[in-house]
């Protein structure tokens, strides 16, 4: 009887059961017994209440037959819409087991629906994370699949766990679905007009849903159902229902249980057992039990018998003993045992299964083998320890793969996981092609597609198989903002050997979105391409593609074929399909936006002004307050600044942070600090290059002139030409490769309005027309070809006046003022627009004194009407934070 067939004790309510129906069922566990309890109602026949189907559950005083009036269990069911009502009496005087133990169990029962129930838009997500249930454990995330469910699909993230199967969209976290391996009825691989897609279909007592998911690339799908059929075998054979209990009242043995001979006319005093019963619900959870202890346990037990066993193995081994086979590689001989390569190794196991000779047996001669990789194997099979670095891994990889090694093959691919660089993304990719590693493969290929647009300029993408270039640029997960990066990549791989390329162009063509492209683009660049214009078979999709643009698509043709990724579970289905350079689904680097970034000490946040939506970047507890930050031309964000000791640099131990965002990974990488630590510097950059220009030394607190260069290709500091001023409090923009420094104070500790540009070619700093103001802790940004700035200390206190410098015409005006007078404000020109955050003003405190108080608002300047219009009263994110503009990807955040 399958799992769905059992279901009914969760739902049902039966009587007069079956000998066979009486027995437990799988991941059932008996809790607790009761001898002598009396159905007070009279009901004949064994009966079975599924929790599922109690309405309420409490205790009353009741008529019992031996005890008289008593208190009782009351249990008010509904099945198949008919009532049903029990009492029962526990004949054992003075005990409330029969109370907690049943109310208990069933309030846990209750609280864990969630283990048994197909649930539809529940509360399952929390900050784009999965919130497990107590017993729960994620074996697999995948991000970027396709619910099915609507024509256009759902962009959303999918989990596989010991208990259910969950996704949610990216965008929407209510829009989501949780399916228990209690409620999966099938699980297939189907065609979709969206190509092969995972089909789950649920069980008829959860609604009967039909299901279709997409994964990509159809490697990680076929994984995944391979992992997900494998979970739902494991768990229908030994469910997971969630109950958690813990007997706090050790029960009676059955034989040590009396029954009082009780006189109808006897009152029973319940005083007897109301501590307990009052002690039990003062703290419910009490009677709950993690039942994974048992687990952990044996898990415990497991892992202390496998080190035993690894030890005494290594010790054998060490000391010769028991050996009865020798491995030999060119000049070196390597003394083994049997069995434990043919546990290792289904290759060694079946060699000495085999009918050969026992002398072959006993010496085994391995050609084209490296005896040393040889003998770092061995030594892990009997040690589980084997030292991997960059020049052994792929001899050591290539041999697990030979002899059929999986702990081996397993580690190596984990180091390499690990190790993946723009440099060796490639060659990892294709070591896992080789070996037939989907993970490996996978692994790399996406690592390959979050960084697409700078790996396909490398040399080793040129170098690409047409099978593995179809491999990278028909994944979903490409991180391009524009189609038209991929046709560009692909026609210089082509044009890099021309003649051999150009043949295997057509296949690799259906690999290109061109409904993703601009018309004008499609026109202007595909259409004309001589290379196409060439190619009739490529003349020939060009039609269809000019037709399409013009609205008109092809009749889909039935796919019939069944060979291949789908013929995964032999189940294929003949949907209509549209030719692969007709796919309009959106790459994953097509949900760019153009966000407010804010980095404090705790978190980079993201903000959207013109949805006004919050997005987690990255966690940012090792950012300091007192930093700044700059993002380059190039999108790469940086900060630099704060103050920590390095007590191992006893010369220079005062030390300014300097830390790069990966926003794929969402982290800060550690870079090179500051040669001297600083502060109240300014930022620029150019060439991808790092300018911290000026500020205060923070060890002797004196004012600077110096100018730092970091240069990311060398990872190193260099001084370059000085400013002509010591200054500190100023600030520094940059535009079209040129770096201004404005305003600041100087070494006499007064405003200065000097205005400085800085060529970095030339290597020279000169002066530009000064400021009207002289202001030093201000905000700056580039608008619309001119650098304004706004708010600042001045020699008169803070200031609201905003002024606009044209970089044509080297005149400054005055724009609008600012609402409110402030210091410290930024200034950030994001989509055409200006926004003013935060800043620090002068607030009257319930004194009456006025103090400088952090203020978190954002504005908005509106050019039409020359003023500027508030937009958030309190942003909590700006608290102590610097203000960027920047692109970020909306489907790698998680919505605050």
């Amino acid at each position: 009887m399958s799992v769905l067939d059992a279901l009914w004790e969760d739902r049902d309510v039966r009587f007069d059961l079956s000998a066979q129906q009486m027995k437990t069922r799988p991941g059932e566990v008996l809790i607790d017994c009761l001898d002598s309890i009396e159905d007070t109602k009279g009901n004949n026949g064994d009966r079975a209440v599924g929790y599922n189907c109690i309405l309420n559950i409490t205790t009353r005083t009741a008529n019992s037959k031996l005890r008289g009036q008593t208190e009782a269990l009351y249990i008010l069911t509904k099945c198949n819409s008919t009532r049903f009502e029990f009492i029962f009496t526990n004949l054992v005087p003075g005990s409330p087991r029969l109370f907690t133990s049943v109310m208990a169990v069933h309030r846990a029962y209750e609280t864990s629906k969630m283990y048994r129930d197909f649930k539809l838009r529940s509360a399952l997500i929390q900050n784009k994370q999965l919130r497990l249930l107590p017993q729960e454990h994620v074996y697999d995330k995948i991000n970027g699949v396709w619910n099915l469910s609507s024509d256009q699909g759902n962009l959303g993230t999918f989990f596989i766990t010991n208990v259910r199967i969950v996704w949610h969209a990216n965008m929407n976290d209510s829009f989501n679905v949780s399916i228990p391996y209690l409620q999966i009825r099938s699980i297939k691989i189907r065609d979709s007009k969206f190509g092969l897609a995972l089909v789950i279909e649920s069980s008829q007592q959860s609604g009967g849903y039909v299901l279709g998911f997409k994964i990509d690339p159809v490697e990680k799908l076929q994984e995944s159902v391979k992992e997900i059929n494998s979970l739902h075998k494991l768990y229908s054979a030994s469910p997971i229902f969630g109950v958690d209990y813990e007997m706090e009242e050790k029960p009676q043995p059955l034989e040590a249980l009396t029954v009082e001979q009780i006189q109808d006319d006897v009152e029973i005093d319940s005083d007897g057992h109301t501590d307990a019963f009052v002690a039990y619900f003062a703290d419910g959870n009490k009677v709950t039990h993690r039942m994974d202890s048992q687990r952990e346990l044996a898990e415990e037990l497991r892992l202390y018998q496998s080190t035993l066993l690894q030890d005494g193995l290594k010790d054998l081994l060490d000391e010769k003993k028991f050996i009865d086979c020798t491995l030999k590689a060119g000049d070196k001989s390597l003394p083994c045992h049997r069995l434990i390569l043919s546990a290792c190794s289904p290759y060694f196991r079946e060699y000495f299964l085999s009918e050969i000779d026992e002398a072959k047996k006993k010496e085994v001669v391995l050609d084209n083998v490296d005896p040393a990789i040889l003998d770092l194997i061995i030594k892990y099979l009997y040690s589980a320890s084997i030292d991997l670095n960059d020049g052994n891994v792929q001899d050591i990889f290539a041999l697990a793969s030979r002899f059929q090694i999986p702990s081996v093959f397993t580690v190596c691919v984990s180091y390499l996981q690990k190790r993946l660089a723009p440099g060796n993304c490639l060659a990892i990719l294709r070591l896992g092609l080789l070996l037939d590693c989907p993970r490996l493969a996978i692994s790399a290929r996406e690592f390959v597609s979050d960084r697409f647009v700078q790996i396909c300029k490398e040399e080793d993408f040129m170098q690409l198989s047409p099978q593995e270039l179809i491999s990278v640029i028909s994944n979903d997960s490409l991180n391009v903002e524009k189609e038209e990066a991929v046709f560009e990549a692909v026609m210089k791989w082509v044009r890099t050997d021309k003649e051999n390329r150009v043949k295997n162009l057509s296949e690799v063509f259906d690999c290109i979105r061109f409904r993703l492209m601009t018309e004008k683009y499609f026109k202007d660049h595909v259409e004309k391409d001589d290379i196409i214009k060439s190619n009739p078979d490529l003349q020939k999709k060009i039609k269809v593609l000019k037709d399409a643009f013009a609205g008109k698509l092809p009749e889909p043709s039935k796919n019939a074929a069944k060979t291949g990724a789908g013929e995964v579970n032999g189940d294929v289905g003949d949907e209509d399909l549209l030719p692969g350079y007709l796919n309009d689904i959106p790459r994953h680097g097509m949900f760019v936006k153009d966000l407010i970034l804010l980095v404090n000490d705790t978190a980079a946040v993201a903000y959207d002004p013109t949805e006004n939506e919050c997005y987690l970047t990255a966690l940012a507890e090792q950012i300091p307050r007192n930093h700044s930050s700059i993002v380059t031309q190039q999108n790469q964000i940086y900060v630099v600044g704060g103050l920590y000791v390095d007590e191992e640099n006893k010369d220079q131990p005062l030390q300014s942070y300097f830390f790069q965002l990966d926003s794929i990974a969402s982290e800060w990488v550690g870079l090179p600090p500051l040669p001297s630590a600083r502060c109240l510097f300014g930022l620029g950059e150019v060439d991808d290059k790092i300018y911290v220009v000026a500020g205060k030394d923070l060890q002797t607190e004196a004012s600077l002139d110096s100018v730092l260069c970091y240069d990311p290709v060398a990872a190193k500091w260099n001084e370059v030409k000085k400013l002509p001023i010591k200054v500190y409090g100023h600030n520094v923009i940059s535009h079209k490769g040129m770096i201004y420094c404005l305003g600041g104070k100087t070494d006499d500790k007064k405003c200065t309005n000097r205005v400085f540009i800085f060529n970095p070619k030339k290597g020279d700093w000169k002066d530009l027309a000064p400021m009207k103001i002289p202001r030093s802790m201000f905000g700056v940004a580039v608008h619309k070809g001119k650098i304004v700035i706004a708010g600042g200390v001045t020699e008169d206190g803070l200031s609201a006046s905003v002024e606009a410098f044209d970089l044509t015409t080297n005149k400054w005006d005055v724009m609008t003022e600012f609402p409110q007078e402030r210091s410290s404000i930024s200034l950030v020109s994001l989509a055409g627009s200006l926004y003013a955050v935060g800043g620090f003003a002068m607030i009257q405190l319930e004194s009456k004194e006025f103090a400088p108080t952090e203020v978190n608002d954002i504005w908005k300047y509106e050019d039409d009407k020359k003023e500027w219009a508030g937009m958030l009263k309190e942003i909590r994110y700006a608290s102590g934070a610097s203000c960027l503009a920047t692109r970020l990807n909306l489907f790698k955040l998680s919505k605050l």
